[in-house]
């Protein structure tokens, strides 16, 4: 839709802050996506801080934004009787610290729920004060943020235990599919059931529970962190959910196990036909979460479809083995000093193409004979490779 005249007095929408890209609702979005070119470059290219499991942040000097790039992190605050609540769940792309530069406040603290990167630029070298469109960015920010958290003060106000556990399910699920890390309608969710449970203001017994009525429900699968959608409109049933995710929509062909009482759902649409394979596929493996969407958001726009990305050794292995390919971009330095030459010595023995990416020198690296992508990574740098690989 195209903005709006300058006399309307209305302010042009918010897609005009980023690339269009995906369909999700503006509160979904990563913050960093709302950035300006020049200020996400800038995020993306600054050094980061490495945070453990378990670790936990005070965020440090309040005139800087904080970027998460990978991992998830739980902002929260604690009551002088030890109780905590979370205030709100971290993912990559979000950032930190925005409030702060109006209210003067310090951002509340976060703990690391998994490994994570925390990246921190001050703010006058991302923002320009006296520019009302870089303002208009953070205060666009501020607003959805303020959406976000009129959502968490309806849920926790109006909805009952079990109402309140699907809402936060598909919030979560809603935003990491803006950040492409919904698979099989299945997320990695990181959470023990006190996170959950300080979350929405509730024991975590009674957690429990009810996430095993909406489990009992085939409403959902939770199993080693991993969390599946098996009845999309049943959850968002249940959650009195106002915005229905095309992408939970259960499959006609699935079995729909009825539900205990007290758990209401509408029949399931059935799911489109999945259309036949046509673009070229490339795997990405990267354990910067971020820059894995950089290069995603990159090579989607040369019209590439993507496997992964892959964020761990592990399952870039398993995507390299058994994935339907055409190319590979591989990070050369992983999480926990591993390196991703298996991945590449298994792609070598199947014949598929790659490159490598990295900001380091590697002798190994003339052993493959495979081209280089420099770090930072630059859209053209990435163009030229895969052409090369691809042609």
């Amino acid at each position: 839709m195209a903005a709006p005249p300058a006399s309307s007095g209305t302010l042009p929408p918010v897609d005009g802050l980023r690339p269009g890209r995906r369909d999700e609702p503006a509160w979904a979005r990563p913050p960093l996506d709302l950035l300006a070119p020049a200020a996400r470059s800038r995020l993306i290219a600054a050094d980061q801080h490495r945070l453990a499991k378990g670790d936990r942040t005070d965020w440090g000097d309040r005139d800087c934004l904080h970027l998460l790039r990978s991992g998830w992190m739980a902002q929260f605050r604690t009551l002088t009787d030890g109780r905590r609540h979370i205030l709100r769940f971290l993912m990559p792309g979000d950032l930190v610290g925005v409030t702060s530069q109006f209210s003067g406040s310090v951002p509340a603290p976060a703990v690391a729920l998994t490994d994570a990167r925390v990246a921190t630029v001050p703010v006058a070298e991302l923002i320009d004060a006296a520019s009302a469109s870089a303002m208009r960015q953070l205060c666009v920010i501020l607003a959805l943020e303020n959406a976000q958290a009129h959502e968490t003060l309806l849920s926790l106000g109006c909805l009952n235990a079990d109402e309140r556990l699907a809402a936060l399910l598909l919030g979560l699920f809603e935003r990491a599919a803006a950040r492409d890390l919904v698979s099989d309608r299945g997320l990695r969710l990181p959470l023990t059931q006190l996170d959950i449970a300080d979350a929405l203001g509730i024991s975590p017994v009674h957690t429990n529970r009810m996430v095993m009525k909406l489990q009992r429900a085939g409403l959902i699968r939770l199993k080693a962190e991993w969390l599946q959608i098996l009845d999309g409109p049943g959850l968002e049933a249940v959650a009195q959910w106002p915005r229905p995710l095309a992408w939970a929509s259960r499959p006609d062909h699935a079995p729909r196990p009825q539900p205990p009482s007290g758990v209401r759902r509408p029949p399931g649409p059935k799911a489109p036909a999945v259309p036949q394979r046509t673009a070229k596929r490339i795997l990405v493996v990267e354990d910067d979460q971020v820059l894995a969407l950089h290069v995603q958001g990159i090579l989607r726009s040369l019209g590439f479809e993507i496997l992964g990305p892959a964020p761990s050794l592990e399952d870039g292995l398993r995507l390299a083995e058994a994935g339907d390919l055409d190319a590979a971009v591989l990070d050369v330095r992983l999480d926990h000093g591993q390196r991703v030459f298996p991945v590449a010595r298994t792609l070598q023995r199947r014949s598929i193409p790659f490159s490598f990416m990295t900001g380091y020198t590697d002798p190994e690296l003339d052993s493959f004979g495979a081209p280089v992508i420099q770090k930072p990574v630059e859209a053209g740098t990435v163009t030229a490779v895969i052409e090369q690989l691809i042609h």
